[in-house]
């Protein structure tokens, strides 16, 4: 039998799952990727941010030490040799990645490839054909590019996109964000740790709109106790080059502020990258991205399309699992994206995460009852010095099943793989189990039980009050 032919086009976190699952399924795949596999995430995005992420943490840990904080260095010369070390970081995975293709007999090729026909990949030297790939199946998944904003254009130098700001090595003093977003908050987290005075222009009502809003108000609250100024429901009017600086003018719902930064961070979101030649296919698109069904599957029947080209959430965890819906259906099988529970992580300080229903979401739909726990009740949190924070269980009060998980404070974005498996179930399955002791986990079982007024480590009279 002659293995099918499935052409992926992008070698991102969506893109290289969905060869290797076609590979395990008996396929031929070819991955074209015009620049690194592992794509924005793992070149440009999560993994070198997260890396960065690390190190401060350890910076900032050593500082609020009463032990070590004396043995200290100046933090400002510690960028270049983090950045060293991200590149490592990256190099190394990006090498994982090449090994596991290769090891499930992927051919990569490098390349600018575009839609020729609904069985036809063209692979592109510049604007020059070089190579036409026939295909039994094609996968799209060319990802995101950064958005922008009217009248302010990167240069790479003064006023910067994520991309630069993850290859500087000297820390900017003053550091203008416009973007509340998850990218924005990381790297004001990050350069804030390094020493850089750091402003938060976002222009929604709150910076990371739409998470639990009891997390986000005590996010905001942290981070304006370490020096980052944040104005929400502002925008930037006017941006003027100094000779060492730049000077900006911000509208504020409190009127209008000059500030003064040498570098501007425009954080302002990710679109749909759309640039083939979708109508050569018959493919339908939007500017919200490529119109795909449950399972993963364009307007044309034997192409599929995945990732943050679809408009989705525009999360790696999920451009990978359709990745193998679409590779599985590519070959044959029957599979659909389920609306399944999504979790979301931050790596800010401190980390927020979250996953199901948000309490307002909760009341509309039914009554229900909240448990909370602090991370200062929490005695392995007060033995790591990360005691800001608190883990917040939403239920409903019919039948006491867990709706929602909201954390913010240390380990969150470990925590909330077990609030994944934690949704849907009784309050009663979670709390019998034994957590071992001292961990941080102890505090998510009391935070369930708080849910009925049964937290044990949690003071009486100190409980916060419930909502309903």
């Amino acid at each position: 039998m002659i293995p099918k032919k499935i052409v992926i086009i992008g070698g991102g976190p969506g893109g290289y799952v969905a060869a290797i699952r076609a590979a395990q399924l008996g396929a031929k795949p070819i991955l074209v990727e015009k620049d690194r596999v592992g794509g924005t995430c793992l070149n440009q995005g999560c993994i070198p941010t997260k890396a960065l992420l690390h190190d401060a943490a350890i910076l900032r840990s050593l500082k609020g030490s009463p032990v070590f904080r004396a043995f200290t260095c100046e933090a400002s010369g510690l960028l270049e040799p983090m950045m060293g070390r991200k590149n490592k970081v990256v190099e190394e995975l990006v090498h994982g990645v090449e090994i596991l293709l290769e090891s499930h007999r992927v051919t990569i090729k490098k390349g600018r490839a575009d839609l020729f026909s609904p069985n036809q990949v063209i692979l592109l030297d510049g604007e020059e054909r070089k190579e036409v790939l026939e295909a039994d199946a094609i996968i799209l998944a060319p990802g995101s590019t950064s958005k922008s904003i009217p009248n302010i254009a990167p240069d790479g130098k003064r006023i910067i996109t994520s991309e630069e700001a993850l290859e500087m090595t000297r820390v900017p003093r003053e550091l203008v964000i416009i973007g509340g977003g998850y990218i924005g908050m990381e790297l004001a987290t990050l350069f804030n740790t390094l020493g850089s005075k750091v402003t938060i222009v976002e222009v929604l009502e709150n910076i990371l709109s739409g998470l639990e809003g009891e997390l986000i108000r005590n996010l905001r609250r942290f981070l304006e106790r370490d020096g980052i100024k944040i104005f929400t429901q502002s925008s930037m009017e006017e941006v003027r080059y100094g000779e060492d600086e730049l000077k900006l003018t911000v509208k504020t719902p409190q009127g209008i502020q000059e500030i003064h930064a040498e570098k501007l961070l425009m954080a302002v979101g990710r679109g749909p990258f759309l640039d083939l030649s979708f109508p050569k296919a018959g493919i339908e698109t939007s500017p919200k991205g490529i119109k795909v069904n449950p399972r993963m599957e364009t307007t044309c029947p034997n192409i599929y399309a995945i990732g943050d080209a679809t408009g989705g959430i525009m999360l790696a965890h999920v451009a990978m699992e359709q990745g193998v819906v679409a590779a599985e259906n590519a070959m044959g099988m029957d599979q659909e994206m389920k609306d399944k529970l999504i979790p979301l992580c931050i790596f800010t300080h401190p980390e927020v995460a979250s996953i199901g229903a948000t309490e307002k979401e909760a009341k509309a739909k039914e009554e229900i009852k909240i448990g909370r726990f602090p991370f200062r009740s929490n005695p392995k949190a007060v033995i790591s010095g990360e005691t800001d924070g608190l883990m917040k269980v939403i239920a409903s009060r019919e039948n006491n099943e867990i709706l929602g998980i909201h954390i913010i404070g240390p380990e969150a974005s470990v925590l909330i793989s077990i609030g994944s498996t934690m949704i849907g179930s009784k309050l009663k399955d979670f709390t019998r189990f034994i957590q071992a002791h001292p961990t941080i986990p102890e505090a998510l079982k009391e935070a369930c039980l708080d849910v009925d007024g049964l937290a044990i480590h949690l003071p009486k009279p100190l409980r916060p009050p419930k909502s309903a």
